[in-house]
C-alpha cells in the first residue's frame, strides 16, 4: 500500500539523489507510476527540482498511456502516444505547456494596454489601483513609447498602429523640460527606433532623430578650432597666484599641512598657466539635458558610470543617418573611462565620476555591477554584437578584460556546511526540564487566555506553493553572488539588477564560433540565475525584493530593500539562458515567475509590493520598463526562437529589439557609415589579443517568414543622410570617410598603429614633465611598490594612489584601522 511506497521513494531519494519536491508528487498519488530513476534518466537533479507537482502528475499519467491535465485546465488532445515513448509525448506535453504561458503573458499585456488606452493613453505611467494617469517623467508619452515593440512583438498590431498615429499626431519634444540623458535615452529613443525599424513607419523615425539632436546637447560640443598649449592666448607666464593654486590643490585632496610645505618651496618661481577657456577639455556627457534649450548639467555633482555610456541607440542613429557624431560621441566616452579608469589592466570602475572621468570623492562610491554601473558592462558586449564586423575593438577587449576581473567579485557559499555548523548543542536534561516546567495554574491560565492567531504571517515560499512549485534552498548545491567593493570594505549584498550578468555571459557564449553548451561561463551563468531565483522563492509573495543581502548561510534580508517594482533582470537572463541552452530548467523557473507577477493583478493592471513579504500591501506603482521589459521577455521566454533569433537581433538594455548590422546590411542594404574605427585607440590598449565577433555571428538566413524584420519597408522619399534614414535604407552607396577608410584594411591598421606610438610617446613626455615639476617643487614622488604594511594594498588601493603627497598622503584612503602611518612608513 501506501506505507510500502513511501519506503521504496525513501530509498530511491537515496539512491539517485531526488529532490524532496519529487517526494511530494508521488505522496499525492495513488501509486507510483514512474520511478525516480527514470525521470532522473531524462532530466539532471536540478530541473526535477524546478517541476510544479502538476508537471509530475503529468508525467506520471504519460508513462501509463493518459492525456495529462495540461495547466490544470486543459485536457491534452493531440498526443500520440501509441507511436512513440512517454520521453517524446512529455516533450510534446512541456511545448503546449509554454504555449499556454506565453499565452498568459499575452493576457497580461492585453489587460494593462486596454486600461492604459481607456485611463492614461499618452500620459506617462497608470497606477495599477487607482486607475489613474499621471505625467511623472514630463509628459512625453513615456509607457507608450516604451511599448511600441512589445505590442508589435505580440501581434497587436491595432493597438500599436493606434499608438503610433498618437506619436505622429500628439507627442512633442520641443518643450521646456530637463530629461535625465540616460533614461530618455534607453527608453525613449530606443523605443522610437526600435518601432521603426519593426515597422517601417517613417513618423517613429522623425520623432527618434528630433529627439537625438536635442539629447546630444547633452555631449561636450566641438569647438571651431583647437588652439594650440603654445599660442600666446592659451599659455602666460609669471609669479604664480597663491589664492588659485590653493583652491586647485583643495579640490585634489592636499591637508593644509602639505600645501604650505608646496606653496613655500615655490615662492619665487616662473609657473606656466593654462588658460582653460581657451581648450576644450575630454569630458563626459551630462546627466541632464533641456528638451528646448540645450542647456545640460549635472544636478548630482557626478555621472554614473552606467548613465555616461548607452551605445547601442546612439549607433542605430548613426547608422541610419549616415551622422557619425552620434557614434563618435560614445567611442569618446568609452575610451575616456578607459584611460582615467585603466579599463584595460582592471575590468572595474566605480560607479560614480566625475566629469573628467576620474571617481568621484564620495563615501558612497563604490564598484559595483548592480545601480549606477549594470548597464555599462552590458553595453560592453552588446555594442560589439550590434557592430559585428564593424566594432570597435576596444568595446569586445575591455568585455573579456572585465569576464577576467570579475572573480575578483564573486562569492561561493555552501548552504548545507553553513547549516551543519549553526545546529544548537543538545540540552542537558535538568535544562529541558526547566524549559518546560509550568505549574498547573500557569497551564489553566494560558488555555484560557487562548485564542487562535488569525494575523500569523504566511511562510516563506507560500507564493510558489500556491501554484504547486516546492524547489528551495536545499535543493541548491552552492550559492554563487556578486559582491560589492567600496573604498574601506567589502559589502555582502546584491541588487536586482545585478541579475542581467547570467544573460550577458549566455548571450556571450550564444555568439561565439564552436560554443560550448557545458563550458565554465555558461556554469557560471547558471549558477548566478539560481541565485537570482531563489531570491523569489525565499518570500512570501515568490517575488524578489530590490536588494537582497547574504553571509555564510546563504540569502537574507536586507530589511530597507525589501519592496518590488516588477523588474525584469532575472526573466531577461532566463530567456537568453534559454535560448542559449534549451535546458527546461529556465523555463520552469520562469513559469513560477510569471505565477507569482500574475497574482499582482490589480483593476487597472499590475501592482508593485512594499515588502515582498506582506503580499497584500500593494504600492500603486506600475514602471514604464514593466510593459517594455518583463512582459517582453516573458512572452519571448515562451515562444519559438523565430520570433525574435538572438542570432540576428539585440535587445538594449531597456529591451527595444534592434537588428544586428549584419541583418540591416543584409535585409535593407544599409552600409555602415563611420569607418572600422571612429576615434584612435587608447594608449594602454593592445590589438593583439581582440578577436573579432563577427566570426561568432551567425550568417543571415536568405529568407525567414516568421521573423519580424520581413515587414521592415523601405520609405520612398530620400532626404539628407545627416537627417533622415530614408536614403541610408536605399542601399545607395555613399562618398565619405567611412569608404575611404574600409577600402584598405591594411593601411588601416598601419595607421592606427602609428597613433598608437605617437600617443605612448606623449604619455612618456607627460610623465617626464611630471618628474621635472616635482623635482623644481622639491617633492619626492613615492618609489613604486613602496614600503609600510603590504596588507593595506587591496580592493583597488595602491600605495602611489594613496602615499602622495606626503607627510598625509589621499585622505580618501584612510580610516580608523587602515592609517598613513601604517600603510606608508618604513617599518621601525
Amino acid at each position: 500500500g501506501d506505507t510500502k511506497i513511501f519506503r521504496r521513494l525513501l530509498l530511491a531519494l537515496a539512491i539517485w539523489d531526488i529532490p524532496r519536491s519529487f517526494l511530494r508528487f508521488v505522496l499525492a498519488q495513488n501509486g507510483l507510476r514512474q520511478s525516480p530513476a527514470e525521470l532522473a534518466k531524462h532530466w539532471e537533479r536540478e530541473t526535477l527540482a524546478s517541476f510544479s507537482i502538476s508537471q509530475l502528475d503529468a508525467f506520471a499519467e504519460l508513462s501509463s498511456g493518459r492525456c495529462p491535465l495540461l495547466s490544470r485546465a486543459l485536457r491534452c488532445t493531440d498526443f500520440s502516444l501509441q507511436k512513440s515513448s512517454w520521453q517524446a509525448s512529455a516533450s510534446q506535453y512541456l511545448e503546449e505547456e509554454a504555449f499556454l504561458a506565453r499565452r498568459q503573458a499575452m493576457a497580461m499585456m492585453r489587460h494593462v494596454w486596454t486600461n492604459y488606452e481607456k485611463r492614461a493613453f499618452g500620459k506617462d505611467q497608470l497606477l495599477p489601483i487607482t486607475g489613474a494617469g499621471v505625467d511623472n517623467w514630463g509628459g512625453i508619452g513615456q509607457t507608450l513609447v516604451d511599448s511600441l515593440d512589445t505590442l508589435w512583438l505580440m501581434g497587436f498590431k491595432e493597438e500599436f498602429v493606434r499608438a503610433a498615429e498618437w506619436v505622429d499626431s500628439s507627442l512633442s519634444f520641443e518643450v521646456d523640460l530637463n530629461v535625465n540623458l540616460f533614461e530618455t535615452s534607453i527608453r525613449h529613443l530606443g523605443g522610437l527606433l526600435s518601432g521603426f525599424l519593426l515597422s517601417g513607419r517613417e513618423g517613429l523615425f522623425v520623432k527618434a532623430l528630433d529627439l537625438g539632436k536635442r539629447l546630444f546637447q547633452a555631449f561636450p560640443q566641438p569647438t571651431t578650432s583647437q588652439p594650440s598649449l603654445t599660442a600666446p592666448q592659451a599659455v602666460s607666464a609669471g609669479s604664480f597666484n597663491e589664492d588659485e593654486l590653493r583652491e586647485m590643490m583643495t579640490k585634489a585632496g592636499f591637508d593644509e599641512a602639505s600645501m604650505d610645505m608646496v606653496l613655500k618651496k615655490a615662492e619665487g618661481l616662473e609657473v606656466k598657466v593654462v588658460d582653460l577657456n581657451a581648450t576644450k577639455l575630454a569630458s563626459l556627457p551630462d546627466s541632464d539635458v533641456n528638451l528646448h534649450t540645450g542647456a545640460s548639467q549635472n544636478l548630482a555633482g557626478f555621472v554614473s558610470l552606467a548613465e555616461a555610456y548607452v551605445p547601442m541607440e546612439w549607433k542605430v542613429l548613426s547608422t541610419l543617418t549616415a551622422d557619425c557624431s552620434y557614434a563618435q560621441g560614445q567611442d569618446k566616452v568609452l575610451r575616456l573611462i578607459n584611460r582615467t579608469a585603466d579599463l584595460g589592466n582592471n575590468g572595474l570602475a566605480s560607479i560614480l565620476l566625475r566629469p573628467d572621468g576620474f571617481p568621484f570623492p564620495s563615501a558612497e562610491n563604490r564598484i559595483s555591477l548592480g545601480s549606477r554601473g549594470d548597464s555599462f558592462y552590458e553595453y560592453l558586449l552588446k555594442d560589439a554584437v550590434y557592430s559585428g564586423e564593424n566594432a570597435d575593438p576596444l568595446t569586445k577587449s575591455l568585455w573579456n578584460v572585465f569576464k577576467a576581473k570579475l572573480p575578483q567579485l564573486l562569492v561561493e557559499v555552501d548552504p548545507k556546511k553553513a547549516a551543519a555548523k549553526r545546529k544548537k548543542p543538545l540540552r542537558s536534561k535538568r535544562e529541558m526540564k526547566a524549559k518546560h516546567r509550568a505549574t498547573a495554574a500557569e497551564t489553566a491560565s494560558r488555555k484560557l487566555k487562548w485564542k487562535p492567531n488569525t494575523d500569523k504571517p504566511p511562510a516563506r515560499g507560500f507564493g510558489g506553493s500556491r501554484g504547486g512549485w516546492f524547489e528551495t534552498w536545499e535543493d541548491v548545491d552552492k550559492w554563487v553572488f556578486v559582491k560589492e567593493i567600496t573604498y574601506h570594505q567589502t559589502v555582502p549584498k546584491m541588487d536586482h539588477l545585478i541579475c542581467f550578468l547570467p544573460g550577458a555571459l549566455a548571450l556571450d557564449v550564444l555568439h561565439q564560433p564552436g560554443r560550448n553548451k557545458i563550458g565554465p561561463e555558461l556554469y557560471l551563468a547558471h549558477k548566478l540565475a539560481q541565485t537570482c531565483v531563489h531570491m523569489y522563492f525565499r518570500t512570501v509573495s515568490d517575488l524578489a525584493p530590490e536588494i537582497t543581502r547574504f553571509n555564510a548561510h546563504g540569502l537574507t534580508d536586507d530589511l530597507g530593500s525589501m519592496h518590488h517594482i516588477l523588474r525584469p533582470e532575472t526573466i531577461e537572463s532566463l530567456f537568453v539562458l534559454w535560448q542559449t541552452t534549451k535546458r527546461q530548467i529556465y523555463r520552469n523557473w520562469g513559469q513560477r515567475l510569471l505565477s507569482a507577477f500574475y497574482r499582482m493583478k490589480t483593476r487597472f493592471g499590475f501592482a508593485s509590493l512594499h515588502n515582498v513579504n506582506k503580499p497584500a500591501h500593494l504600492r500603486d506603482d506600475m514602471p514604464s520598463f514593466f510593459f517594455a521589459e518583463t512582459l517582453k521577455y516573458l512572452f519571448l521566454l515562451f515562444s519559438a526562437d523565430s520570433t525574435l533569433p538572438l542570432t540576428d537581433w539585440v535587445l538594449t538594455t531597456e529591451a527595444h529589439p534592434m537588428p544586428t548590422f549584419r541583418t540591416l546590411e543584409a535585409k535593407a542594404g544599409i552600409k555602415w557609415p563611420c569607418g572600422t574605427y571612429s576615434v584612435p585607440e587608447a594608449p594602454q590598449e593592445s590589438t593583439d589579443n581582440v578577436s573579432n565577433l563577427s566570426e561568432g555571428t551567425s550568417e543571415v538566413p536568405a529568407s525567414k517568414e516568421t521573423e519580424p524584420f520581413e515587414e521592415f519597408e523601405t520609405p520612398s522619399k530620400p532626404q539628407k543622410a545627416a537627417e533622415t534614414a530614408l536614403n541610408a535604407q536605399t542601399g545607395e552607396e555613399k562618398a565619405g570617410a567611412g569608404d575611404v577608410v574600409t577600402s584598405d584594411k591594411y593601411l588601416l591598421e598601419r595607421c592606427n598603429q602609428r597613433i598608437l606610438e605617437l600617443e605612448r610617446q606623449l604619455q612618456q613626455e607627460k610623465e617626464q614633465c611630471r618628474a621635472q615639476v616635482l623635482q623644481e617643487l622639491g617633492i619626492v614622488a613615492p618609489a613604486p611598490g613602496g614600503n609600510g604594511d603590504p596588507t593595506c594594498w587591496g580592493g583597488g588601493y595602491t600605495y602611489e594612489d594613496c602615499c602622495f603627497p606626503s607627510p598625509s598622503g589621499n585622505p580618501l584612503c584612510w580610516d580608523h584601522i587602515y592609517t598613513y602611518n601604517r600603510c606608508c612608513k618604513n617599518p621601525s
